[in-house]
């Protein structure tokens, strides 16, 4: 179990991965787990569970629940008659694997030392994430998933998961994900893991390692947003103008900048930012298309492989949405998904919307979001056989 942050209460159960859980790229955890959180009941057939994957940052606590009634990251799209619709559909969150809320990862001690793994942490991949959260579905019995739910590195996530686990989930919702990171994106995560990456392999004291991390979360802020929104909400303004010093105080999006610099600081290990980061500049779709002597992480790709790995899924139904102002994962990611999914013969909704917000969107755009995800949610519930939404007699705990 995951140290980081010490104190952090939290309701997520934890579930074993099998042990030895063995890595993409080699590497082996002992005794690892991941954190879940669920939402709804599982219908006696075991047929209407949605998996959904999260972004960089988050926890397994994605919505409130009687064990914990704090708001989650996805407070607004989950619950009786939402998006999600906890009345038809049993919802299950895990935080990923490398992440730093109850899932092993970088800040968790290791079996063989006792002491965090910190940098000795083994090479993490975007299939590993999806790997430990199957296994999570796996533990509560389920074969079939109804479908699997991802934003940004969980819309790479599900890509994974399918590839993966052909036939597994009946089908797949990505919201402003990737097939692989393009070159504006990989240099702009790798400076951020320049600066905390530098901090923490030079045992830079606690106050130079958060001090990166502020910085780096502000360069990560700013790719998310759009120039739009930072001019409509900020402006030039300042909190303060001329209060004696010569250019006044703060602007008002330093300010703002800072504020989310430190909350994320306070809530997020750094080692976890690094690891999970690369996994997801290492993250090629397209790679589960080529011959087997090829360079995964190497060789470019051409439309080829992207076919062929995407033949390799059973998928009944897939819906992509992209955000025009994404300036991290742009639309024009989201239109290859879907063609190449449509390609493959899997009838494929493509969604594009409209948000100042840019990359953030699904995290605060929910009338945006809620109708397009509960038409296609909707649409699935009624091509499912059985009865949905009631509890199953033996669920384990």
């Amino acid at each position: 179990m995951s140290a980081y942050p010490p104190d952090a209460p939290s309701s997520a159960r934890q579930v074993p991965l099998p042990s030895p859980f063995r890595l993409q790229a080699g590497g082996e955890l002992l005794g690892a787990e991941v954190a879940v959180e669920t939402y709804g009941q599982l219908a006696p057939a075991r047929d209407n569970a949605i998996l959904l994957f999260t972004g960089l940052s988050a926890s397994a606590h994605a919505a409130s629940h009687p064990g914990d009634p704090s708001a989650g990251w996805w407070e607004s799209m989950i619950g009786p008659g939402k998006a999600l619709d906890t009345d038809r559909w049993f919802v299950i969150s895990v935080n990923s694997l490398g992440s730093c809320f109850g899932s092993t990862g970088p800040a968790s001690p290791s079996p063989v030392t006792t002491c965090p793994y910190a940098g000795d942490f083994p090479e993490l991949r975007v299939e590993d994430i999806a790997r430990a959260s199957q296994a999570a579905v796996d533990w509560f019995g389920i074969e079939t998933l109804a479908a699997t739910i991802g934003c940004s590195l969980g819309g790479m996530t599900v890509l994974a998961h399918a590839v993966c686990f052909p036939g597994r989930t009946r089908a797949m919702v990505s919201i402003s994900g990737a097939m692989a990171a393009n070159a504006a994106a990989i240099a702009t995560r790798s400076l951020q893991r320049e600066m905390v990456g530098s901090m923490l392999r030079s045992n830079a004291p606690d106050a130079l390692v958060r001090q990166a991390m502020r910085w780096a979360r502000k360069i990560g802020v700013l790719s998310y947003v759009g120039t739009e929104l930072l001019e409509k909400r900020f402006g030039r303004d300042q909190t303060e103008p001329f209060s004696g010093r010569g250019s006044g105080t703060d602007f008002e999006v330093e300010s703002w900048l800072e504020h989310l610099a430190q909350k994320f600081v306070r809530a997020f290990d750094p080692w976890s930012y690094w690891f999970i980061s690369r996994a997801m500049d290492l993250f090629d779709f397209a790679a589960h298309g080529q011959a087997p002597d090829g360079d995964a992480v190497v060789h470019r790709h051409d439309a080829g492989d992207a076919a062929r790995a995407a033949s390799f899924l059973r998928l009944e139904r897939a819906l992509v949405i992209g955000v025009e102002e994404d300036l991290l994962f742009p639309v024009q990611q989201q239109r290859n998904i879907a063609q190449v999914l449509d390609t493959a013969g899997i009838r494929t909704d493509y969604v594009e919307l409209a948000s100042a917000y840019g990359h953030d969107a699904f995290l605060t755009e929910h009338r945006l979001f809620t109708p397009v995800l509960a038409s296609f949610l909707g649409d699935l519930a009624a091509a499912t056989p059985g009865t949905l939404g009631l509890p199953a007699d033996t669920l384990r705990g």
